[in-house]
């Protein structure tokens, strides 16, 4: 079997893996020639492969990603073939789960006013901070990150409730969970909403979802790229609508950045974060093991963990 690692693997786990698969034929980031192409079975990438590529790898049956999102990796060559596409959705879950914490605890401690008032050398003791336990949280995406932000979120006494495509039994976790359309009951009632979906998830939060939250509700956008479709809506909901506040690590319209002339820049109650929430340096232990047990069960004709669903773009765990 070969294996391609198309990715800068460090020399320590590239070593380990070479030791721990002897049984299997690795190469390196470098792309093969035109005849190891032909004999690659299997690829472990950093980055999406260009069709071209796919196409000259007719031995291809699996492809693992470093990343837990699957946008952009599922080329043509790649949806019309039975290659499976698996993701290392999960190990990035407490990160984001942290951040998405810090973002609620900043927003009801109103800790950017104190900010504001400490740059203006201004004492301002009519600044109030909320309690955070007792209220609701509602997580628009149970998968792998809102299940960690649940969890951690329960065990500081807020109410959690959480919708997802697909709902089985809710875990112990989480007080409510249901399909899409439990979406109007969750921004109804939440304190604080938090956006955990993959980034191919689109429209969620219209204008009328937007302006159907709960009054002074906030919002944070934790993954949800292309969730929001409209900045204006956003801008009006978070002026003159029900939204007290926002922290956005994603932004509306899908942009991966914001421009400089967005309004939402100057909004005085919004936080604009340049992308952090996840880890930003690899997390190769995590990263590796779940890699080195996706193989092994490669090898012995098992199913693989985090398989993406290619009609919806995502693992089914990750929504």
């Amino acid at each position: 079997m070969r294996l391609w690692l198309r990715l800068d693997l460090p020399d320590a786990e590239r070593t380990a893996l070479r030791l721990g698969f002897p049984q299997v034929d690795v190469l390196g980031a470098a792309e093969p020639t035109n005849d190891e192409l032909g004999e690659v079975d299997v690829v472990f990438t950093f980055a999406p492969i260009p069709d071209d590529v796919v196409q000259r790898m007719p031995n291809l049956r699996w492809i693992q990603l470093q990343h837990g999102g699957a946008a952009g990796y599922l080329t043509p060559s790649v949806m019309e073939r039975a290659i499976e596409v698996t993701t290392s959705t999960g190990v990035a879950a407490t990160p984001f789960a942290e951040f998405a914490l810090a973002c609620i605890f900043t927003l009801a401690k109103r800790l950017p006013e104190c900010w504001q008032a400490q740059q203006e050398l201004r004492w301002d003791e009519s600044i109030g901070p909320q309690p955070v336990e007792g209220r609701t949280l509602g997580i628009i995406g149970l998968g792998a990150i809102g299940s960690e932000l649940a969890r951690k979120a329960k065990a500081l006494g807020l109410r959690v409730l959480a919708n997802k495509r697909h709902v089985v039994a809710a875990p112990d976790f989480v007080d409510e969970l249901g399909t899409r359309e439990f979406l109007p009951a969750l921004l109804a009632q939440s304190d604080y909403v938090v956006l955990c979906l993959p980034s191919v998830e689109k429209d969620v939060l219209r204008e009328k979802e937007l302006m159907s939250m709960k009054p002074g509700s906030f919002l944070v956008n934790l993954t949800g790229r292309q969730s929001i479709p409209d900045e204006a809506a956003l801008v009006r909901a978070l002026k003159d609508g029900p939204i007290a506040g926002a922290v956005l690590n994603t932004f509306p319209d899908g942009q991966r950045e914001l421009p400089p002339e967005s309004e939402l820049w100057r909004l005085p109650n919004v936080i604009i974060t340049p992308r952090i929430a996840g880890q930003q340096r690899p997390m190769w232990n995590e990263v590796m093991a779940l890699f080195e047990d996706n193989l092994n069960r490669f090898l012995e004709g098992k199913p693989l963990r985090n398989v993406v669903d290619k009609e919806l773009g995502y693992t089914r765990t990750s929504a």
